[in-house]
């Protein structure tokens, strides 16, 4: 592994232009803003949260192709898949369901039903503008099931600037994909369209990883009026079955999810100092499930639910030296259909009023405090409340020092309140510890530790229970350097130990995540880039008597060529063929989820 970093580094040296003659859109990079920590736009070092910014442009050049991969550049995030193909995120250690709270331009995707992400994880990276990304808990703002990470996918639809795109891919597997954003101005109003569609025959030792994909949305804003809506499908096979049967049938047995939501919104001033954002929206999401049991046979499961909600934020810098945030969100859900009683009960439904305040308190120039509070009371299961307090200690120009502590929860799924209707919530305790070091634009050092404790923890033992704790400590690194305007070299790293309520390391948990990248970029246009991903042994669970989970050590490799406004890319993932295996438990088979070695794709983009 030594050797390729080193190789890469020193023929991108050869290459280089020796002067230091930075980009303007690197030194910008170096003070990037989100909102996603305070709702406010604030320099990401100087958020209360520990935040990542994933940029399209650079994933694109890195051979990522969709959200799922492009999670993978997140310190403390390691990529899974359950046994039936479908995809996970793991924040920090933390592997249950609905710990991770996604949005998609803001809008939550998470659904009452399981707490499911995992459909919108294969959404292209071609129509991301950026991935903004809090590690760790911020219930304050987002309420259940922000736990262990916050992720936003921000479109280039609902960005500023008035381009149009086409995309088309082709690779391995049949895998072929196309898809569009076209733009507008009707006089003052933006108006954009994207969609794109998605196709893999995927077959790996007879099991179906079939996947038909596509989404259409749609944004509309003006200076004060927004309207956003997406409808997005997909259908998988279920590669070796929900219960452990191998899924060897491509005409049959598969995994359908349908995702629709519309948002309308509205933003003004209120005088100087004052700003007010005013949400309404309706959401919808069914699954229809095909699968095999040893004993019932063929089992058919239809689910269906939907929610309205209306949220009202209010922000004012009226007092000297504070950022004040009051919010509020009502929202009424329910079952619309549920043909398995046993798993979702169809007559449930749930009313949830929401009320949180976030101040953030300039104390001196060099140090702020921020506070918040969260209250929410669910008609299903009962109250929750969430605080937070953070410093951030400027203690040079060069030098920042970060310390958070964060409660969060996460409501029961209706899934796991239909076993189990005593059921409360989840909740948590975070304390973090961190500091930046930005001494110039070559050198940028991040590094935070943190320990979560996870209460009252629901698990399945026949039926879902809650009588456990975990705790997840570790350590995240980031490093970027920058020796010549035209190389980047990257390097993330984290440590995670994640103990049960025995005090056991957690199955299918890595300890240690690493990635480290190179990216050169030619003045002909051509960007060359490496990506190297390791994940360490993990433990397997307490009935299985195989060795640990081995280790993984990934090599990728993308050439891009951009002309004009025209963009080719060759990527090769897995250079070395070693393969990518996930943990599969042993009354299925002997061997792992085997998902595949080496693959290529191209690709081509139009900008217009």
């Amino acid at each position: 592994m030594k050797k390729i970093l080193l190789f890469t580094l020193l023929v991108s040296l050869l290459l280089g232009d020796s002067e230091l003659d930075f980009e303007t859109d690197f030194l910008d990079s170096l003070d990037e803003v989100s909102e996603i920590a305070t709702k406010t736009k604030l320099n990401i070092d100087d958020s209360p949260s520990f935040v990542t910014i994933l940029h399209s442009e650079k994933l694109q050049k890195l051979g990522i192709t969709n959200v799922f991969e492009a999670l993978s550049q997140v310190p403390g995030v390691q990529l899974k898949r359950e046994k039936s193909g479908v995809l996970v995120v793991v924040f920090r250690g933390v592997s249950q369901k609905g710990e991770v709270k996604l949005m998609l331009d803001g809008v939550t995707i998470n659904n009452t039903y399981r707490g499911s992400i995992y459909y919108f994880l294969d959404f292209p990276i071609e129509l991301i503008e950026r991935i903004e990304v809090i590690r760790g808990a911020g219930s304050v703002l987002y309420g259940s099931g922000a736990i262990s990470g916050v992720v936003n996918i921000i479109t280039k639809s609902a960005n500023d600037d008035n381009k149009n795109n086409l995309f088309i891919s082709g690779g391995t597997y049949d895998n072929y994909s196309g898809g569009a954003i076209l733009s507008t101005l009707v006089g003052d109003v933006k108006v954009s369209v994207d969609g794109y569609y998605q196709n893999s025959d995927k077959t790996i030792e007879t099991t179906d990883r079939d996947l038909t994909d596509y989404s259409v949305g749609l944004n509309v804003k003006d200076e004060h009026l927004g309207v956003i809506a997406r409808v997005k499908q997909s259908e998988q096979g279920n590669a070796y079955g929900i219960f452990t049967i191998p899924d060897t049938n491509k005409n049959r047995y598969s995994n359908i999810n349908e995702a629709i939501f519309a948002q309308l919104s509205y933003k003004n001033r209120l005088g100087k100092d004052n700003h007010i954002e005013l949400l309404t929206g309706y959401s919808q999401y069914t699954q229809d499930v095909e699968t095999r049991h040893s004993l019932a046979g063929t089992i058919n499961a239809k689910y269906s639910e939907n929610a309205y909600y209306a949220q009202v934020d209010f922000k004012s810098n009226i007092i000297k030296n504070n950022e004040l945030l009051f919010g509020t969100r009502v929202e009424f859900a329910k079952v619309l259909e549920s043909t398995l009683a046993t798993i979702a009960a169809p007559d449930l439904e749930r009313d949830t009023f929401s009320f949180y305040f976030n101040d953030k308190y300039t104390l001196t120039p060099d140090l702020d405090i921020s506070a918040g509070l969260r209250y929410d009371n669910y008609s299903d299961f009962g109250d929750a409340f969430s605080p937070t307090l953070s410093l951030i200690y400027r203690v040079t120009k060069e030098f920042r020092l970060k310390a958070l502590y964060t409660n969060a929860f996460r409501a029961p799924s209706w899934v796991e309140l239909t076993s189990n209707s005593e059921l409360k919530a989840e909740t948590s305790n975070s304390y973090e510890l961190g500091f930046v070091y930005k001494k110039d634009p070559v050198n940028v050092l991040r590094l935070n530790i943190y320990k979560t404790t996870l209460n009252d923890m629901i698990t399945k033992d026949g039926t879902y229970v809650q009588n456990s704790t975990g705790t997840f400590q570790g350590a995240e690194l980031e490093y970027i350097y920058t020796p010549l305007r035209n190389l980047e070299l990257n390097l993330l790293s984290s440590y995670v130990d994640a103990k049960d309520n025995d005090n056991n390391n957690i199955p299918d948990v890595a300890n240690i995540l690493t990635s480290a990248s190179a990216l050169y970029e030619f003045n002909s246009g051509i960007s060359i880039s490496t990506l190297l991903k390791y994940v360490s042994s993990s433990k397997r669970s307490d009935t299985d008597i195989r060795d640990d989970m081995s280790d993984s050590t990934l090599l990728d490799g993308t050439l891009t060529y951009m002309i004009k406004d025209l963009t080719l890319s060759l990527i090769v993932k897995d250079i070395f063929d070693k393969g990518t295996y996930y943990a599969l438990p042993t009354s299925t088979t002997n061997n792992d989820f085997y998902d595949g070695g080496r693959s290529l794709f191209l690709k081509a983009g139009w900008e217009f």
